[in-house]
């Protein structure tokens, strides 16, 4: 079992124009602006409270906020939406809003501490320079081949096998009011 080694968790959706954030520890509730002075005031909040922060991929959106949160010394992870999003219909939480969406990321944290994206960070530490866009080709180029899907094609001639399409179907007839009666069509 991986335990996380930051005292709180801080779980962030992130829109175009605002950041809905959610303490894990203690329930507390933040919606700052997805600007410069936002994320400032993110990063020392996140500081003050040694806090981990994450949030989901969200098409660009969390890129300002990341690099602002990286270059303050604050651990970031970006979490994959679809394994937020079952951990949410696996808890039964089928409502969305953003608060309530802060939370879920927090919560699915703590559940699963080694998920999210760190390892461009890093790798970096350890000296590497070049862009991430190398490292994913790299593992591309090195990942192993999808095991081919199973197909077994039965052909024959011309004239020597035919299509059938087969229908069923309940109908009402004219001169039956009210009774429904199966029909197969083929």
């Amino acid at each position: 079992m991986n335990i996380l080694s930051h005292p709180e968790i801080i779980g962030i959706d992130v829109s175009r124009d605002w950041l809905d954030l959610h303490c894990l520890s203690d329930g507390h509730q933040l919606q700052l602006p997805n600007t410069g002075e936002g994320h400032s005031e993110l990063a020392k909040f996140a500081g003050d409270r040694e806090a981990l922060v994450c949030f989901e991929a969200t098409g660009g959106h969390e890129w300002r906020l990341w690099a602002s949160l990286e270059a303050a010394g604050i651990e970031a992870r970006q979490l994959a939406p679809a394994q937020v999003k079952a951990f949410g219909r696996s808890r039964g939480t089928l409502a969305k809003t953003d608060r309530i969406d802060a939370e879920l990321i927090a919560c699915f944290m703590a559940f699963r501490p080694e998920a999210g994206r760190r390892l461009f960070r890093q790798i970096r530490e350890l000296g590497y320079e070049s862009s991430y866009a190398a490292v994913t080709a790299h593992l591309r180029a090195i990942r192993p081949d999808a095991a081919p899907r199973f197909e077994r094609r039965f052909e024959t001639g011309p004239g020597e096998q035919a299509q059938v399409d087969f229908a069923e179907f309940k109908t009402e007839y004219a001169d039956e009011p009210g009774v429904f009666r199966k029909v197969h069509l083929f």
